[in-house]
């Protein structure tokens, strides 16, 4: 069994989210080559995109962990800040890839439409949860941390 991550941080899920990517642009460049085999490339890249979120929601518990624990609030906002821009930015890019295959249904589009919607549905649960823990511990932040009124 896998531990724990010790602490909260992007890079607990991303290098599961790095290689993901890189199978996901072999197949883009195979498919720019008309070569059959760039649908091989996608199962891969979706299972290396599944286990990437299992680290994220396992970073993320560890992250509730110590926000309730009052330790380490700045690097718990911090690790859902740029949870939030990482996911949306993949959305974003599966969306707009799905898109720009509609035309290209006949000649394996279909491919990268089956795969970029779903996964990209799949991408808004860590975006959700990235959203709503960076909303909680900034509000939390905010009242924590004194204001001075220089008027």
């Amino acid at each position: 069994m896998i531990k724990q991550p010790s602490k909260v941080s992007v890079f607990n899920y991303g290098f599961a989210l790095g290689v993901s990517e890189v199978f996901f642009l072999t197949s883009f460049y195979l498919s720019i080559l008309d070569v059959s085999y760039f649908a091989v490339a996608l199962p891969f890249s979706a299972v290396f995109l599944l286990v990437s979120l299992y680290f994220f929601i396992r970073t993320d518990k560890v992250a509730k962990t110590l926000y309730k624990q009052r330790v380490e609030r700045e690097a718990v906002y911090s690790f859902y800040h740029k949870s939030f821009g990482i996911f949306l930015i993949i959305i974003a890019a599966l969306i707009c890839i799905a898109l720009a295959y509609l035309p290209f249904i006949q000649q394996g589009g279909h491919f990268y439409i089956l795969y970029c919607v779903p996964m990209a549905i799949l991408c808004l649960v860590p975006c959700i949860t990235s959203y709503k823990g960076m909303k909680l511990s900034k509000l939390n932040i905010d009242k924590a941390s004194p204001h001075i009124d220089m008027n």
